[in-house]
């Protein structure tokens, strides 16, 4: 789960030497997953058809201001690869491409805040909170980790005694802080829900969002035992899962145990929309294809529903199933990640069908592409259906090289070894729905459509 400053500064990111840190640091997740093909357990039978939700959220682009930084908190980072419903919140898209953020309401203050399906908690910046260098976790002004509008504890906010919250990042941001119950709006739902509040953090933000709303499973949660951090996920402090914040409101029965995703290619007006309960207010048909939301264990983490990952049945180019992409390859779904991570040999076939060919750089860690190449057709197939892949989301402007000339990257880069995630340039061809009730995930393709968007930047 970026702004519009240029590639140079996602090069030094990727490059950058994470030194040893005089701070408390979590366990970091960028490490090996394990996959199961145990298919959540559905708690009701898939439906027919999906209402379009009342609680909608309109998404937006999270827009940098100078000095505004990027946020690597997609599951591509957390794992290190980077060297219509009546409750729904409109994403806002960030200037060419980047995170989606929306409003939540936190007692009486609002914010904007990133939508991430890649994680968890539920999280906001406080205003006494102390900024840390990334690299040596010693202090500097606040302005530095460039966030937004901080929140303020006042009595609607009650702490929870004898937990702490952290978690670091494989891009070697950090947060650390404390966690209490808040009176929460999000799409026009109000509960009563756990919360984080963070009091140091090593970030690079974009000046304008405060915070996160996770919407994966609890066992991804970052709460630990006791008050000292240096000693998080040992025997002396273990992980403490919490129900987060979508979750809750199923619990409570205020929405359907399903949201959806649509996320648009427009740098004008929404970047999307996060519909709970329901789907979006687009003009789609519901021809939804199926997939069981698999188990995944990662080591140090409880087994169960974490990401929400899924199977695929082959990625196909030009029509002919890529070797090596069948069954037996499992894929997190992640609104936070613009790219698709696939495996090595699928990524080279890919990548070598652009004409002329994209080329790897070792330089900026992902394929380089001229701008005016011609894109492969492109489809993944899931639960027995073809989803295509527009052109238009094979090749992004990633922003500007050392002589400040336009440089475009390939939608497709390698995961390494895993693991494999499909983000932007998958999402924005569907309408994607996290179907919690019945353990789906559930894919309708959408018509290609008009966009005045040719550009992104990498999360």
């Amino acid at each position: 789960m970026l702004s519009h400053t240029t590639i140079i500064t996602i090069v030094l990111l990727v490059l950058q030497v994470i030194e040893a840190r005089n701070i408390p640091v979590a366990y970091s997740r960028s490490t090996t997953i394990e996959h199961t093909t145990t298919p959540i357990k559905a708690t009701r039978e898939a439906i027919d058809y999906i209402p379009t939700s009342s609680n909608v959220l309109t998404l937006r682009h999270t827009r940098s201001t100078p000095g505004g930084g990027k946020k690597y908190r997609s599951a591509a980072h957390i794992f290190g690869h980077i060297p219509t419903t009546n409750h729904s919140s409109t994403l806002i898209s960030l200037l060419q491409g980047g995170e989606f953020a929306t409003d939540i309401k936190l007692g009486t203050q609002t914010f904007e805040a990133i939508v991430d399906t890649g994680s968890s908690d539920t999280w906001v910046v406080q205003s006494s909170f102390t900024c840390l260098r990334i690299a040596t976790g010693q202090p500097w002004p606040a302005s530095n980790c460039g966030f937004g509008p901080t929140y303020t504890i006042d009595s609607s906010f009650t702490p929870i005694l004898d937990v702490n919250f952290n978690i670091s990042y494989g891009s070697g941001q950090f947060l650390t802080g404390v966690f209490g119950r808040e009176d929460v709006t999000l799409a026009g739902i109000e509960i009563n829900q756990q919360i984080a509040v963070v009091d140091q953090a090593g970030w690079q933000g974009d000046n304008s969002t405060s915070g996160l709303i996770g919407l994966a499973y609890p066992a991804i949660t970052d709460q630990y035992a006791g008050t000292d951090p240096t000693v998080d996920n040992t025997d002396l402090a273990p992980q403490i899962p919490y129900c987060p914040i979508f979750q809750t409101m199923v619990e409570q029965g205020l929405v359907s145990d399903l949201f959806s995703l649509a996320i648009l290619r427009n740098v004008d007006g929404p970047a999307g929309y996060l519909a709970l309960g329901g789907v979006p207010p687009l003009d789609f048909e519901q021809n939804f294809t199926s997939t069981p939301i698999l188990i995944t264990h990662i080591p140090q983490y409880p087994i169960g529903y974490d990401f929400y990952t899924i199977n695929t049945q082959g990625i196909y180019l030009d029509g002919i199933m890529v070797s090596g992409s069948g069954d037996d390859v499992q894929y997190i779904v992640d609104s936070g990640t613009t790219l698709a991570y696939l495996p090595p040999l699928i990524t080279s076939a890919i990548n070598a069908a652009f004409n002329p060919p994209a080329i790897f750089s070792f330089w900026y860690g992902i394929y380089i592409v001229n701008c005016n190449a011609t894109a492969p057709p492109v489809s993944i197939k899931i639960g027995g259906v073809m989803l295509n892949i527009n052109p238009a989301d094979m090749i992004f402007v990633a922003g500007t090289d050392l002589f400040g000339q336009k440089l475009c990257a390939s939608g497709v880069t390698t995961g390494g070894q895993g693991p494999y995630i499909l983000g932007d340039t998958f999402l924005k061809n569907v309408v994607a729905v996290f179907d919690i009730g019945a353990g789906m995930m559930r894919f309708a393709g959408r018509a290609y459509y008009e966009s005045n968007n040719l550009g992104g930047g990498l999360r």
